[in-house]
């Protein structure tokens, strides 16, 4: 099944929404009367899209996405109701989870007959603060229920709201990166604690325990039944000492399967966040290990940093598609309409430049991973 794909975010629904009710004449006008409410941290870069570019937006989308995922709305903590507990009298507050823009993202796609995927759970960088501060003073048995109660009734809520989701990034980056260690050592930083199995000790391992992850994935399992894909999340898939590491969780996720006849994990992501230095044969390596862990593999979140040559990024983008056709990934998706609205502001990073126009190499993505059999030449 072949499905290519796109980060968005609720921003950019709402200008597209904007730009189908506006005209050339207002919709700047329409634009930045939005944007000065919403006020988001890269507002600045929301307002290079023109009515001009909001067009190539909605035919690039038309033409040639097969589904989204929202880069922000469905993790936990960015958008609660900070104002509210986690629990009341150890029940989960439901109060506490805003979901408004997860379903604007979600209701986009829905309209436009687009897949959509679950990102993401459990992830180290999104603890919620009012989780941790119900959690004081109790017993270690109290915080791991708890917890697990709290995750569980989170995941509840995004299938009930989301049920046409494809798949769920369920754990996201939980292994220690030993790239970044050495950086933050070089920088004099706090390093954080990795257990002997080089899982990351972050807030989450400290509620939980060792393996917390496959209990995750088992009530994973119970909420969303078998028809959402699970999956583990993660980057620098290059990285060799990483790469044990992914395969130490998912053997340990698998022996949990074999012991209890009951199936967990569906696939790996690989994030393919790439640092712009990688060679072809840097990229073929990487497949090769990563697709003999024994699980589906998809592309999550690609993009290409602009920390090496010119050169050096072009031949990545131009051979990552035959790479991956070479090794039978068919699920694709780039981290970011545009380069505009990319994360990565500024570094040209994604399939689509500035002008909100395809790149030279952009064709052989959608060749290699679209479902869809419309495609033109190029987006006029």
């Amino acid at each position: 099944m072949k499905m290519f794909g796109s980060g968005i975010s609720y921003l950019t629904v709402d200008l597209i929404r904007i730009w189908k009710s506006s005209n050339e004449n207002n919709f700047a006008k329409n634009r930045d009367r939005y944007l000065a409410v919403e006020n988001p941290p890269d507002v600045a870069y929301y307002r290079q899209l023109d009515y001009d570019r909001m067009k190539k937006i909605v035919r690039f989308i038309d033409r040639y996405l097969d589904s989204v995922t929202p880069e922000n709305e469905m993790k936990m903590e960015i958008y609660f109701n900070q104002d509210e507990p986690a629990f009341i009298n150890d029940e989960v507050n439901m109060r506490l989870f805003n979901f408004s823009y997860a379903d604007k993202v979600y209701a986009f796609a829905q309209e436009n007959g687009l897949k959509i995927r679950i990102h993401t759970i459990v992830w180290y960088w999104h603890v919620p603060r009012q989780l941790t501060e119900y959690l004081e003073n109790r017993s270690a048995e109290d915080r791991k229920e708890l917890t697990y109660r709290f995750i569980k009734t989170y995941m509840q809520c995004l299938k009930e709201r989301y049920p046409n989701a494809y798949s769920v990034e369920l754990i996201n980056e939980i292994a220690a990166d030993p790239d970044e260690i050495r950086m933050l050592r070089e920088e004099g930083k706090p390093v954080y604690d990795v257990d002997n199995e080089g899982v990351r000790i972050d807030e989450w391992y400290k509620l939980l325990g060792k393996h917390y992850y496959i209990e995750v994935f088992r009530l994973a399992r119970e909420v969303f039944g078998d028809r959402i894909k699970l999956f583990y999340n993660d980057n620098n898939e290059g990285n060799r000492e990483k790469q044990v590491i992914f395969k130490t969780i998912i053997d340990q996720i698998k022996a949990y399967e074999r012991e209890h006849h009951v199936r967990l994990i569906d696939g790996f992501g690989m994030q393919c966040h790439f640092w712009g230095t990688e060679t072809r044969t840097d990229i073929e390596e990487m497949f090769a290990y990563c697709t003999s862990l024994g699980v589906d593999v998809q592309i999550t979140e690609f993009d290409v940093s602009n920390h090496g040559t010119q050169e050096a990024r072009e031949s990545i983008f131009n051979s990552f598609p035959d790479v991956a056709k070479q090794y039978g990934i068919e699920v694709f998706t780039t981290w970011g309409l545009n380069d505009i609205v990319s994360w990565l502001h500024g570094e040209e990073a994604s399939l689509v430049d500035s002008n909100c126009d395809l790149k030279p190499f952009t064709m052989k993505y959608i060749e290699a991973f679209s479902g869809k059999t419309n495609h033109g030449k190029c987006m006029e």
